[in-house]
């Protein structure tokens, strides 16, 4: 193979000095690695790793103070367990865990540096180059033209008599923004404040407005749209995380990896590879195996919604399709203005959904349900997969009779509508069945439910900040005043939106919003007996000889 190719992030105070040491000192050791020096270990994030192995790095090296010795006090405890998390996403994503090392380096060890590069150089080796080099370049389409987007969502409709932003959710906590505006600068042909501005990337495409608008402007599709040639002009709004969600999606987009897609399934839940008769169902479990790394810091549990799932379509006589070679549905990709990377995340799932014969797919993801339903036709010849949300299938068999309930939850609880499960697949009654059919559980409604809830206050990880911390703490006073013991959720990310927003310190007082969030399978599968414990998170083991 080639020599392998280091990205090393060093801290300036030890780390970056050491590797200096080690080249002032004629210390040998191969020019394999490209230093990226920073001011701590700390500052290094999932993001900047993962976008190194998605543009190609063979290996990524974090170096920094010894843990005593940090001269921030915990930066480089904080890279020790952000390094710790990326080494899962690596290994969930079929790269590898030795790819990434962490390594304590004093101004004054020099030896330790090239040491550690030489010993990384040996073992890139034997693991053989980033599948990633290999990857075909996703062809980007052109962008469409600002005049096609606003006759394909009837843009040139609007009449302005602003009920979009009166109704906007984002509009009622950040007077800045407004639908309006955005759709009169487009009319008035000032297309590069459109493309270039912040309010694409505001935007939670909730299609709230578009409930309101007497003349049915599509927003939400007019701002999808126009994100494609702001990503092309160089935007991207301050997506969550910095991006880091993007860059695992975009990788599972390519050829060449062999991903570790069902190590989360317990003992005693059954599943199979492929359908064995043409009624057989298939779970498509999208992005909860990332999740729960990318956000177990807040305790987001995503992967206990998977697991309960298939608990539930057990305790329902199903056992369902579950594919090793998944890959992410594309959602969050094509609404943040990447449809050539969504097209191919869907051609690959497609092969492999039809490689297993599965014909009939089951989603807990909103999201998922909706790209899976209505944006898979568009790019995917022949498509003609039946989707459906878990709730509605257990809605069906509440039915026909063919749901046994075992334990009484006895509990109040009110019902989070998720904006792609509601507005826009038009799902409202299933959950409300299902919780209504739980024994011992009592559903109150919000003051804005149904047609008319209120968003969670992040879409497909686009952008995250004060404006959305207030819609969701608004939203959170609301469950509460409801007096319901648990706001319940039938979409994970709603969930780890709004634990995200109790995770650290609320606005004002804490017991106006304070209420346990969890999803609706969770509560399903304790209604069953089949709850499960949820197995231990594993810990992937720092790569030797960079621990310390």
């Amino acid at each position: 193979m080639a020599e392998p190719e280091i990205i090393a992030f060093t801290c300036n105070w030890c780390a970056y000095a050491g590797a200096d040491y080690a080249g002032v000192s004629r210390i040998q050791y191969p020019a394999n690695v490209r230093i990226v020096r920073l001011m701590c270990s700390g500052r290094v994030e999932p993001s900047f790793i993962l976008k190194a192995f998605e543009e190609g790095a063979d290996g990524v090296l974090v170096g920094g103070c010894h843990e005593a010795d940090c001269h921030y006090i915990s930066g480089n405890i904080k890279a020790r367990e952000r390094v710790e998390s990326t080494s899962e996403l690596l290994s969930l994503l079929g790269l590898g865990a030795e790819r990434l090392r962490i390594k304590w380096v004093n101004a004054n060890e020099g030896e330790a540096f090239a040491g550690e590069i030489t010993d990384f150089v040996k073992t890139l080796k034997r693991l053989g180059p980033n599948p990633l080099k290999k990857k075909k370049k996703i062809e980007q389409a052109e962008p469409p033209a600002m005049e096609d987007i606003m006759k394909e969502t009837d843009a040139y409709l609007c009449v302005e008599c602003g009920k979009c932003t009166a109704s906007c959710p984002v509009a009622r906590c950040d007077p800045g923004f407004s639908p309006r505006s955005t759709v009169e600068e487009s009319l008035e042909g000032m297309y590069t404040d459109v493309e270039t501005g912040t309010q694409l990337w505001d935007c939670l495409t909730c299609r709230t407005c578009e409930q309101r608008c007497p003349y049915n402007v599509r927003f939400s599709r007019f701002v999808r749209d126009c994100r494609v040639d702001a990503q092309a002009l160089g935007r991207q709004g301050k997506p969550t995380q910095s991006g880091a969600m993007y860059s695992w999606m975009r990788m599972m987009a390519t050829d060449g990896l062999k991903q570790d897609r069902v190590g989360w399934l317990s003992d005693g839940l059954k599943a199979k590879s492929k359908a064995t008769a043409k009624s057989d169902i298939m779970y498509f479990v999208g992005c909860l195996p990332h999740y729960q790394v990318s956000h177990h810091g807040i305790g987001s549990n995503s992967l206990d919604i998977a697991r309960d799932s298939v608990a539930i379509l057990n305790a329902l006589g199903i056992t369902p399709v579950v594919l090793p070679d998944e890959r992410c549905c594309g959602h969050d990709l094509l609404v943040g203005g990447n449809p050539d990377a969504f097209a191919a995340l869907a051609s690959k799932n497609a092969q492999a959904i039809k490689a297993a014969g599965a014909k009939r797919i089951v989603v807990s993801c909103p999201e998922g349900y909706q790209a899976l339903s209505e944006d898979y036709p568009g790019v995917v010849r022949g498509w003609d997969v039946e989707v459906m949300h878990i709730s509605e299938l257990i809605s069906e068999r509440l039915d026909a009779g063919k749901v046994k309930f075992k334990d009484s939850l006895d509990m109040k609880v009110t019902y989070q509508d998720p904006c792609r499960l509601g507005r826009y697949m038009g799902v409202y009654s299933a959950p409300r069945k299902v919780l209504e059919a739980l024994p011992g559980v009592e559903l109150v409604e919000m003051e804005h439910s149904g047609p008319d809830a209120i968003c969670c206050g992040v879409s497909s990880w686009v952008t995250c900040g004060a404006t959305s911390k207030d819609i969701q703490m608004a939203r959170l006073a609301e469950s509460r005043a409801t007096g319901a013991d648990v706001l319940v959720t039938a979409c994970p990310k709603c969930q780890i939106h709004f634990r995200c927003a109790l995770s650290g310190n609320v606005p004002g007082d804490r017991e106006k919003v304070e209420i346990p969030v969890e999803d609706l399978t969770s509560l399903v599968a304790r209604a069953l007996g089949v709850k499960s414990a949820g197995a231990a998170r594993k810990k992937k083991p720092r790569v030797p000889k960079g621990k310390k």
